[in-house]
């Protein structure tokens, strides 16, 4: 349980072209045992989802150029420190934390901090919608992020150096120090590049296991694999073109500057087998846009590779 501390605390969330999935999580926000005061919303739709009015304490700037998801990261990180708040709460837009979620996060934080442990950023459990399965943190292991060894079994929290956007509360007094998020991946591996500003000032990512954020890791279908003879169908992720390209780009781009130099063909060799793995599951799996997807994946890992980044698909 939570002392009788006080903490002002916002919330925000990137959305895209889904109002359905936007109100929910608005409201699961709201419902929360620890009240929010505000909610920031950065609408990257081509036309705005959304307005202000419709809700209480809501705060929407619309973005029909897409700024992705590190220019709302980074507008909303500004915007929180500026107002004076002490954690801001981040959110996909197709995400429901529990309802005492943020009330259990602040509990432990509480009782982490008192042990003198410098917490940057924490996180719920999350669940993976699609799969039925436990997200984890991920730690950078030499040359690439891996999932935090025993994750499972940790029966309370455990540390790792990179959780995903959607449920992070993160400390806007470490933020001061660390600085603003990554501000030309456009989207995918943000989080983790933030986090691991976090890391390297000695501050602590902490993932609770007693409360949970379900989560939509991705689209899902069925569809058939075309190297099979009996061509059944069975369900796995599918990705448009420009989520292929800023995948292995900026994953990428990432690893091989993050890894020191002894290491540094060891993580090119693993770029280049992901580069490999994608294509391959891409010509078994995708239903349409399949040299697209090809290419996306080729010309990301090599972008990636060079250091050109931006929003450049």
């Amino acid at each position: 349980m939570l002392t009788k501390k006080s903490y002002k605390i916002a919330a925000y969330i990137t959305a895209y072209q889904d109002i359905e999935a936007l109100e929910k999580t608005i409201e699961a926000i709201k419902q929360q045992s620890y009240k929010i005061c505000k909610i920031f919303i950065v609408d990257n739709s081509l036309e705005p989802i959304i307005s202000a009015t419709k809700y209480q304490d809501i705060i929407v700037e619309h973005h029909s150029e897409n700024i992705g998801v590190d220019g709302g990261l980074n507008i909303s990180i500004k915007w929180a420190i500026e107002q004076g708040y002490d954690f801001l709460w981040l959110f996909d837009q197709d995400s429901e934390p529990l309802t005492d979620s943020l009330e259990i996060l602040l509990g432990k934080y509480q009782a982490l901090s008192a042990k003198n442990q410098n917490i940057g950023i924490i996180a719920p459990k999350i669940f993976d919608i699609n799969t039925s399965q436990e997200f984890p943190g991920h730690i950078f292991q030499n040359y690439k992020f891996v999932p935090k060894p025993g994750y499972l079994e940790a029966e309370d929290y455990y540390d790792c150096d990179g959780v995903i956007t959607s449920g992070s509360l993160v400390n806007l007094n470490a933020a001061k120090s660390v600085g603003i998020p990554q501000n030309n991946f456009f989207l995918d591996a943000v989080d983790y590049a933030y986090c691991m500003k976090f890391r390297q000032l000695n501050y602590e990512i902490i993932v609770v296991k007693n409360t949970e954020l379900k989560h939509r890791l991705g689209n899902y279908s069925k569809v058939k694999d075309r190297h099979s003879k009996t061509q059944n169908e069975i369900v796995t992720f599918t990705c448009s073109p420009s989520r292929y390209y800023y995948a292995c780009r900026n994953h990428t781009y990432f690893e091989t500057r993050q890894s020191n130099k002894r290491m540094l063909y060891l993580c090119l060799i693993h770029r280049f087998k992901f580069m490999i793995n994608m294509i391959n599951r891409i010509t078994r799996y995708e239903p349409d846009l399949v040299f697209l997807k090809v290419w996306a994946c080729t010309f990301g890992t090599f972008d990636g590779l060079r250091g050109r980044l931006g929003k450049t698909w």
